[in-house]
């Protein structure tokens, strides 16, 4: 098991909660673990409180759960869980591809091209980390090009964590292989760059396999 890096009190602000941040994405911790903040500060030699700093900007991310009376723990995804963040995004999704289409740039179309690289690349060499972060970047750069700030917000509420968490519900189907990622994320280049016939729904439905 990877232990966390300790930190020199020049970058304890700004490296804390990326330290953090790429433990639970690694899988360093359960799900469902509760999160010490006494047992992080001590293995990072920092204190506390940029320890509890970084995790209350966590659990705003929707990266892990906080309780004033349980603190701090892991999120514990479940399938039915899974289901019901698929449901809520198909419409969001749908409409940020198609409010994205008219304001696409050829730039970003190139950019969209090189992450695509970027997921495939990191799947083959079975990176989930930088393969879900890339994935990620896909995405929240169409929500963006939607020009609608509150879809865009809402979309990476619900969608952060699911892309953070994608080595437990996305890398680990059995169906999913480096052809079919290729083909999901090329549907949607596809459509912002005016080469489909396919509606923004067909593209999102056959992403996601719903």
């Amino acid at each position: 098991m990877t232990a966390l890096p300790q930190l020199k009190p020049v970058s304890i602000r700004q490296s804390v909660g990326e330290a953090v941040r790429r433990a639970l994405l690694e899988g360093r911790f359960r799900p469902g673990e509760a999160l010490s903040e006494v047992a992080l500060a001590t293995e990072m030699n920092v204190s506390r409180g940029p320890v509890r700093e970084a995790l209350l900007v966590l659990a705003q991310e929707g990266l892990v759960s906080h309780s004033q009376n349980y603190g701090f723990s892991v999120l514990n995804f479940t399938e039915h869980d899974r289901e019901e963040i698929q449901q809520v995004r198909l419409p969001l999704e749908i409409l940020a591809l198609d409010m994205a289409r008219p304001l696409i740039a050829e730039t970003d179309i190139e950019q969209l091209r090189r992450l695509k690289g970027c997921i495939l690349g990191e799947y083959k060499r079975d990176n989930v980390n930088e393969c879900t972060q890339a994935d990620l970047r896909f995405h929240a750069l169409i929500w963006e090009r939607s020009g609608n700030t509150r879809l865009v917000a809402s979309l990476r509420n619900l969608m952060v964590p699911y892309f953070a968490y994608g080595s437990v519900f996305r890398l680990s189907r059995p169906d999913l292989t480096a052809e079919l990622l290729d083909a999901q994320h090329r549907s949607y280049i596809d459509f912002l760059s005016g080469r489909s016939t396919q509606s923004a729904e067909d593209c999102v439905r056959f992403h996601t396999g719903l």
